[in-house]
């Protein structure tokens, strides 16, 4: 008892209260300086998790001629020149995207967008067909896939570059972060 007690008569009046000022402001101090690095632009992460490409702002599918379906979610493969084997073979992985999200899957419909009538119900069964207005998406290539939420706003594409899994990867993420749909 007498040792503790001389140890504490030992340190100095001002000492104790630096010591206090450290272990109060150090968070203070870091949370202030990572706010600075952060807004000043200096370090800031510019990756997102998605890997299709969002469309800002998002399109209403009225400009498609398409009526809105509530509470779901559309996978849109648009087709400029009717539907051609790329157009054939990205409904067969749309296909498989769409078994592929399991329970979920009811909440996803799967699309085809063309300016031409095409019959392809018995080859894609579940499959709704529209000819609509695929050129209001202002698509890059002839045949590319599309994202609509369930309000009716075309929010992100695919490219023929992406693989089913980074469409399959995305679907998750959208499904499992809505409240709607």
């Amino acid at each position: 008892m007498m040792n503790s007690m001389a140890s504490e008569s030992n340190v100095k009046p001002g000492h104790r209260a630096w010591q206090l000022y450290v272990v109060l402001l150090t968070p203070i101090l870091v949370i202030l300086a990572s706010t600075g690095l952060y807004f000043s632009g200096w370090v800031k992460g510019d990756d997102t998790v998605n890997q299709g490409v969002l469309i800002q702002p998002p399109i209403d599918i009225s400009a498609l001629a398409l009526e809105k379906d509530d509470r779901r979610w559309w996978l849109v493969t648009s087709s400029l020149d009717g539907c051609s084997v790329a157009c054939e073979e990205q409904l067969f992985w749309v296909q498989q995207v769409h078994i592929a999200l399991g329970k979920e899957s009811p909440r996803v419909r799967r699309h085809l967008l063309t300016d031409q009538a095409v019959t392809l119900v018995d080859e894609y069964p579940g499959l709704v067909q529209s000819v609509g207005n695929p050129a209001a998406l202002n698509q890059v290539e002839p045949v590319q896939l599309y994202i609509i939420d369930p309000l009716g706003n075309v929010v992100m594409t695919f490219n023929a570059d992406h693989r089913y899994e980074q469409v399959l990867k995305d679907m998750k993420t959208l499904l499992k972060r809505s409240s709607i749909g």
